[in-house]
C-alpha cells in the first residue's frame, strides 16, 4: 500500500492534524474541509487539499514524499499554483510537505527557490516530531507511521485501547480502527491471525481487510474442496490422473472448474479428459 494512501484516509478522518503538523492552531470544526484533487488538464493529483469555506482563509495543501523524489518541488508547486489558478484565483495557500526523514528531502530547484523559502510552506520530517501518547489522535497515528517495527505492536495496541475507551461506537471509531489495521499490515505484512492474536477485540474482526482475507480464505477451501470431489471422481472415471494433468486442472479457474465437473461423467478415457483440457487451456 503506498504511504500517501495511508494519510489521504487519516487526514479525511482527522483533517486538524493537518495544521497541528504545520504548528498552526486547527481551525473551528466545519471551516474546512479535506479533498485529493486531480488538476485538470495536468493529470497531476495532489495528496490532499483543505478546502475552506470562507474566501478570506487559506487553501492548505497536503503533500507527502516517502521515496527520493528529485523533481518533488516541481511537482509541489506545479499543482498548487495550478489548481490556485483554476478554483482560487484570488485567495491565498499554505503548503505542508511531509517526509519520513530530512534524509528524503531535496534542494529545491533555483527557479523555485523562492517559493521554497516561502514562509507560507512547512515541511515536516515526522521522525522529529515527539507523540505523546495522550497527544491528538491524529497526530497519533501519524507517528505510529513512522514507528520502529520492534516497537509498532506495542503502540499500536496501546492506540486501538486508547480509541475504543474514548471514541464511542459510530464512523470515527471504525476509520481509526481501519487506519492502525493498514498502517500494520502496510509496515508489517500482518495477516487476520497475527491482527487477532496482536488485539483480540471484536471490532478488529468487521475491518475490510481482515473481512476480505477472511473471505478470499473461505474461497479457497471451497475450491480446495471441489478440486479434491473432481479429481476423486475423474480417477473413478478415466483412471489415475498423472501428476502433470491434476496440475492442468489445478490452473483451471473457478467457472472452468464448474465446467469440468459437469463435462466429467460424459469422459470415457484419459484422452477425453485430455481433449477437454486442451481446448480450456491451449499449449
Amino acid at each position: 500500500m503506498r504511504t500517501d494512501h495511508i494519510f489521504y484516509k487519516l487526514l479525511r478522518a482527522f483533517p486538524e492534524t493537518l495544521f497541528v503538523l504545520a504548528g498552526t492552531l486547527p481551525p473551528a470544526a466545519g471551516e474546512y474541509r479535506f479533498d485529493s484533487v486531480e488538476v485538470k488538464e495536468t493529470a497531476l493529483r495532489i495528496d490532499g487539499v483543505l478546502v475552506p469555506s470562507s474566501t478570506n482563509q487559506p487553501y492548505y495543501f497536503a503533500e507527502v514524499q516517502f521515496q527520493a523524489d528529485k523533481d518533488i518541488y516541481w511537482r509541489l508547486f506545479t499543482e498548487l499554483l495550478m489548481y490556485m489558478r483554476q478554483s482560487a484565483p484570488e485567495g491565498d495557500w499554505r503548503a505542508v510537505l511531509i517526509f519520513p526523514n530530512r534524509t528524503l528531502d531535496v534542494e529545491a530547484p533555483m527557479a523555485l527557490s523562492t517559493l521554497a523559502m516561502d514562509e507560507r510552506l512547512v515541511r515536516v520530517y515526522l521522525d522529529e516530531i515527539a507523540v505523546e501518547e495522550d497527544g491528538p489522535l491524529g497526530l497519533s497515528l501519524v507517528g505510529l507511521v513512522v514507528e520502529e517495527e520492534r516497537t509498532l505492536p506495542g503502540r499500536a495496541g496501546r492506540l486501538l485501547e486508547r480509541a475504543c475507551r474514548q471514541l464511542p461506537a459510530g464512523e470515527t471509531r471504525r476509520q481509526v480502527l481501519e487506519l492502525i489495521e493498514t498502517i500494520i499490515v502496510y509496515k508489517l505484512r500482518y495477516g487476520p491471525e497475527e491482527l487477532r492474536a496482536m488485539f483480540t477485540l471484536d471490532e478488529l474482526e468487521n475491518t475490510p481487510y481482515v473481512q476480505g482475507l477472511k473471505a478470499e480464505a473461505r474461497h479457497k477451501a471451497e475450491r480446495e474442496k471441489a478440486l479434491s470431489l473432481i479429481l476423486r471422481q475423474l480417477a473413478r472415471q478415466v483412471g489415475a490422473l498423472a501428476p502433470e494433468v491434476s496440475e492442468h486442472i489445478d490452473k483451471l479457474s473457478d467457472s472452468q472448474l464448474d465446467a469440468l465437473a459437469e463435462a466429467l461423467l460424459g469422459f470415457g478415457s484419459a484422452a477425453d479428459l485430455q481433449s477437454w483440457l486442451d481446448r480450456q487451456l491451449p499449449g
